[in-house]
């Protein structure tokens, strides 16, 4: 009964809403009540269990994996050392690298981390809504050397300090965020390795 009312209410908002973008941001809604997406709360919920037993890598782990170059781009810092990367709270790891034109973030989600990384990321999967209104800023969801990630467009003549974002899961275990300053989301992935990661894949076996 519960979930009948408020399949109900949804039905009642979603024939309301006059904006296109509001409407297909509510299916993602709907689905979840349908149970539509049952799929996609099995994959992350399996993810967020076997994170949870996992201890989180060292400041020091973390600091040694984080890549020194990320295709052409050399991390920035003073004779290209760690100094052009720090650990913040919560074991996540950021650098930036070619001259500031790519930041990366990266976060162990695992052990208490595993709900910070896990949660954003099955949001984004559910997320339907492929532009904003004004059109300003464009969503993407696309496959890319085997890896679902989620992007986000601005116009290059937007004042954002960076243009593009990309958010995926990497090994299954580390939440990688990259920004790109005056590139979309398919030039930012062109503009690194994924192998240049894979220290943080010997570290997760």
């Amino acid at each position: 009964m519960k979930k009948l009312l408020k399949l109900t209410f949804i039905i009642l908002v979603l024939t309301s809403c006059k904006e296109t973008s509001e409407s297909k941001g509510f299916e993602g809604v709907m689905n979840e009540v349908t149970g539509k997406n049952s799929d996609v709360n099995e994959k992350y919920d399996l993810l967020l269990k076997e994170l949870g037993t996992k201890t989180p890598l060292s400041d020091a782990e973390l600091m040694e994996a984080f890549p020194k170059k990320i295709g052409s781009l050399n991390l920035d810092g003073p004779g290209n050392t760690d100094t052009g990367s720090r650990v913040t709270s919560s074991n996540t790891l950021i650098g930036s690298f070619g001259d500031n034109s790519v930041r990366m973030e990266v976060l162990d989600a695992a052990g208490q981390n595993a709900i910070g990384a896990i949660i954003p990321l099955k949001m984004l999967h559910l997320n339907t809504i492929t532009s904003e209104n004004n059109n300003a800023i464009r969503y993407n969801k696309k496959e890319r050397n085997d890896i679902l990630t989620f992007g986000t467009d601005q116009d290059k003549d937007t004042k954002a300090e960076y243009q593009s974002e990309l958010r995926f899961l990497y090994d299954d275990r580390f939440y990688i965020t990259l920004q790109g300053r005056a590139m979309d989301t398919d030039e930012l992935w062109d503009a690194i390795s994924i192998d240049d990661l894979s220290r943080f894949k010997k570290l997760n076996e």
